[in-house]
């Protein structure tokens, strides 16, 4: 993830003809016609959204919240499919008469309505389970579907006494109390101020359980954290200290960013470093080739880059074979490239082999959305070449929020054979800021990264089949080298349970 990379999604984002036409008419307030939904016959949904005083909202409001007022870039409504999360149509929504919302749904088929939105907390991907037909509150049907869909989480945790688990017991019954009030509200304004409050509730219910089931981590999974250069002696001691992103008691990964295999000064520099991590107790995963530069190599350049590595770094514990797959930047044929290099690495190593998917469900082109993508390229022959299968998650270009735990669930099924990680995390870094949206704090960069930081790895890390996570972005930079920094003591924190 460079400056560069982050240009270019800037500039899709701004020029995805896929979202200007579908919601541009639309986001003026007008009544529009729907969408197009191909052949399928539809039945249609009126959705009222209000804000936390009752007052009713148009869709020309409901775009100014979902995009932060950034405008079409922030547009981002998405239908999806209920059990895959794969798209079924960007940007569905349109005015309706009456001042409601439409939205038309497929038939016979089990939809979610995905779209960025605040609570206190930040921005979430908002995952609204919809009925089949008729008028709803959506704020609603987002808080229910969340509060419905946590309660087997929440079980598992009360059950356990999960350190943290008692923090959503009382938003859990909030939640519920707000809910139950929702069906016998007189008017649509109570019931959107009742559907407010569910939401926060359930919202902050999420994250409290995405924190305290990190206690269920596998004893392996590994706390990570992303060298952008080669360290300094010191830098790798105090990444792999007990005060360091492990807290001394998780194994921690670093996660090597290659630039050139060619220069024999950078190649010293991270055999030194995999052999100092491995004389200190620590991991090294190295990856192939930064998305960046993917798009930019030959499949004979890219063949002589796996070779030459592979020479180069023999005793590394885990090859990311591909980084950040999906995203529409790429060029041409990156599955192919990173399944040749799975191959290498498993017919001339012993090393574990990752594969980073690139997380994003309705901000670009919904053919790289993050399902739609992976059912439809990530064939067979790959995935019986891959160990892990990680996400390389923005929030500020790509929010997760509380529907990381559904997000990665469905990961998890989509890949039943592989285990699963979060393989890069960042925020605030120079070349992020011009996202949308925000998590953790609007102002406080500080705040926000904890939060991210916490939240994210949390939600990656409790699971049985965890592999690792947050493998952060700049760690060295905003650990060490920015205001705000500090980024060790929250992943320390999330991967011991706090």
């Amino acid at each position: 993830m460079t400056l560069e990379t982050n240009r270019r999604r800037v500039l899709a984002l701004l020029g995805a003809g896929v979202l200007g036409a579908s919601v541009s008419s639309c986001g003026r307030g007008h009544v529009a016609a729907p969408p197009a939904m191909g052949d399928g016959a539809t039945t249609h949904l009126s959705l009222h959204v209000t804000d936390a005083q009752g007052s009713p909202l148009n869709l020309e409001a409901l775009r100014g919240i979902q995009s932060n007022g950034k405008g079409e870039p922030g547009y981002d409504d998405a239908l999806l499919d209920t059990s895959t999360l794969e798209v079924i149509a960007v940007g569905p929504l349109y005015q309706d008469e009456g001042g409601a919302i439409g939205i038309d749904v497929p038939i016979g088929r089990a939809c979610t309505l995905a779209m960025s939105w605040p609570t206190s907390h930040g921005y979430s991907a908002l995952m609204a389970d919809l009925p089949v037909s008729g008028e709803h509150d959506l704020l609603e049907l987002a808080a229910r579907t969340l509060h419905d869909r946590q309660t087997e989480r929440y079980q598992q945790a009360t059950a356990q006494g999960l350190k943290g688990s008692e923090e959503a017991v009382p938003l859990r019954a909030s939640a519920q109390e707000s809910l139950d009030a929702c069906t016998t509200a007189q008017s649509w304004a109570d019931r959107g101020r009742l559907a407010v409050s569910a939401l926060e509730a359930a919202s902050g219910a999420q994250l409290a359980l995405d924190r305290a089931l990190v206690a269920q981590a596998p004893q392996d999974a590994i706390i990570g954290v992303t060298f952008t250069r080669v360290p300094t002696a010191a830098e790798i001691a105090a990444a792999l200290a007990p005060s360091g992103p492990g807290g001394g008691k998780r194994k921690v990964s670093a996660r090597l960013v290659i630039g050139d295999p060619a220069d024999a000064q950078e190649m010293a520099g991270w055999r030194t470093t995999v052999d100092a991590l491995h004389a200190q107790g620590g991991m090294a995963l190295a990856q192939i080739c930064d998305s960046h530069d993917m798009a930019v190599l030959s499949d004979a350049a890219w063949d002589t880059r796996v070779d030459s590595l592979i020479k180069a770094l023999p005793s590394v514990d885990a090859w990311e074979i591909g980084n950040e797959i999906g995203g529409d930047w790429l060029g041409t044929g990156p599955v192919a490239k990173a399944q040749r290099a799975a191959r290498a690495v498993r017919e001339r190593t012993s090393a574990t082999t990752v594969l980073t998917l690139y997380y994003q469900l309705g901000q670009a082109d919904p053919a790289y959305s993050l399902f739609s993508y992976a059912a439809k390229e990530i064939t067979q022959p790959i995935r019986d070449l891959v160990d892990v299968v990680g996400l390389s998650v923005y929030p500020q270009l790509h929010p997760l929020g509380t529907a990381a735990d559904r997000v990665l669930t469905t990961l998890d099924t989509a890949f039943p054979a592989s285990r699963i990680a979060v393989t890069e995390l960042g925020y605030g870094g120079e070349d992020l800021n011009n996202g949308p949206w925000w998590f953790g704090s609007a102002t406080d960069p500080s705040v926000a990264r904890t939060a991210v930081a916490e939240y994210v790895t949390g939600a990656a890390l409790g699971r049985s089949d965890a592999w690792g996570a947050p493998f952060w972005w700049y760690y060295l930079e905003d650990q060490v080298g920015t205001p705000g920094g500090q980024v060790a003591p929250a992943l320390a924190a999330a991967s011991n349970g706090f």
